[in-house]
Protein backbone atom coordinates (compact mmCIF):
# COMPACT_ATOMS: atom_id res chain seq x y z
CA UNK A 1 0.00 0.00 0.00
CA UNK A 2 1.33 3.44 -0.88
CA UNK A 3 1.34 6.30 1.63
CA UNK A 4 -1.56 8.65 0.74
CA UNK A 5 0.24 11.63 2.31
CA UNK A 6 4.02 11.08 2.08
CA UNK A 7 4.99 14.69 2.86
CA UNK A 8 2.53 15.64 5.64
CA UNK A 9 0.53 17.83 3.25
CA UNK A 10 -2.51 19.74 4.51
CA UNK A 11 -5.30 21.91 3.08
CA UNK A 12 -5.76 25.64 3.63
CA UNK A 13 -8.92 26.38 5.59
CA UNK A 14 -9.19 29.89 4.15
CA UNK A 15 -9.13 29.24 0.40
CA UNK A 16 -9.34 25.43 0.17
CA UNK A 17 -6.01 24.85 -1.56
CA UNK A 18 -5.06 21.17 -1.22
CA UNK A 19 -1.66 19.57 -0.78
CA UNK A 20 0.08 22.52 0.88
CA UNK A 21 3.44 21.21 2.09
CA UNK A 22 4.91 22.21 5.45
CA UNK A 23 7.69 24.78 5.46
CA UNK A 24 9.17 23.42 8.69
CA UNK A 25 8.42 21.22 11.67
CA UNK A 26 9.56 20.51 15.21
CA UNK A 27 9.53 17.10 16.85
CA UNK A 28 6.86 16.94 19.51
CA UNK A 29 8.13 14.17 21.73
CA UNK A 30 9.21 10.82 20.33
CA UNK A 31 6.15 10.14 18.21
CA UNK A 32 4.90 13.42 16.77
CA UNK A 33 5.71 16.65 14.96
CA UNK A 34 4.20 20.13 14.83
CA UNK A 35 4.36 21.33 11.22
CA UNK A 36 4.04 24.93 9.98
CA UNK A 37 2.33 25.88 6.72
CA UNK A 38 1.86 28.93 4.50
CA UNK A 39 -0.68 28.72 1.69
CA UNK A 40 0.94 29.61 -1.66
CA UNK A 41 -2.32 31.17 -2.90
CA UNK A 42 -3.75 33.26 -0.05
CA UNK A 43 -0.66 33.39 2.27
CA UNK A 44 -2.65 32.11 5.29
CA UNK A 45 -0.41 30.46 7.95
CA UNK A 46 -1.24 27.63 10.34
CA UNK A 47 0.18 24.67 12.24
CA UNK A 48 -0.87 21.05 12.35
CA UNK A 49 0.16 18.21 14.64
CA UNK A 50 1.03 14.85 13.10
CA UNK A 51 2.02 11.44 14.37
CA UNK A 52 5.35 10.44 12.82
CA UNK A 53 4.87 7.76 10.18
CA UNK A 54 7.90 5.48 9.68
CA UNK A 55 9.39 6.02 6.22
CA UNK A 56 7.90 9.50 5.75
CA UNK A 57 10.33 12.38 5.33
CA UNK A 58 10.08 14.78 8.27
CA UNK A 59 10.10 18.47 7.26
CA UNK A 60 13.21 20.45 8.28
CA UNK A 61 13.40 22.30 11.59
CA UNK A 62 12.86 26.06 11.23
CA UNK A 63 16.15 27.98 10.95
CA UNK A 64 17.00 31.50 9.88
CA UNK A 65 19.50 30.05 7.35
CA UNK A 66 16.79 28.24 5.39
CA UNK A 67 15.62 29.83 2.13
CA UNK A 68 12.06 28.92 3.25
CA UNK A 69 12.43 30.76 6.59
CA UNK A 70 9.30 32.66 7.48
CA UNK A 71 9.14 34.44 10.84
CA UNK A 72 5.36 34.04 11.20
CA UNK A 73 5.34 30.31 10.45
CA UNK A 74 8.40 29.70 12.65
CA UNK A 75 6.81 31.57 15.56
CA UNK A 76 3.59 29.58 15.22
CA UNK A 77 5.48 26.26 15.12
CA UNK A 78 7.48 27.12 18.26
CA UNK A 79 4.42 28.43 20.09
CA UNK A 80 2.26 25.40 19.28
CA UNK A 81 5.08 23.02 20.25
CA UNK A 82 5.38 24.77 23.62
CA UNK A 83 1.62 24.54 24.15
CA UNK A 84 1.70 20.82 23.29
CA UNK A 85 4.55 20.17 25.74
CA UNK A 86 2.77 22.09 28.51
CA UNK A 87 -0.51 20.30 27.86
CA UNK A 88 1.24 16.92 27.93
CA UNK A 89 3.10 17.80 31.13
CA UNK A 90 0.04 19.19 32.93
CA UNK A 91 -2.25 16.34 31.93
CA UNK A 92 -0.21 13.61 33.62
CA UNK A 93 -2.29 12.15 36.39
CA UNK A 94 0.50 10.31 38.19
CA UNK A 95 2.45 13.52 38.88
CA UNK A 96 5.63 12.46 37.07
CA UNK A 97 7.51 14.84 34.84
Amino acid sequence: MTDPNPLYGDACEDCGTYDVLPESALRDGAHGITAGYRCPNCRHTWTCGWQIVPGRAIPPEPTADSPLFDRDVTAQVHEQSAINRARKHLSREDGTA
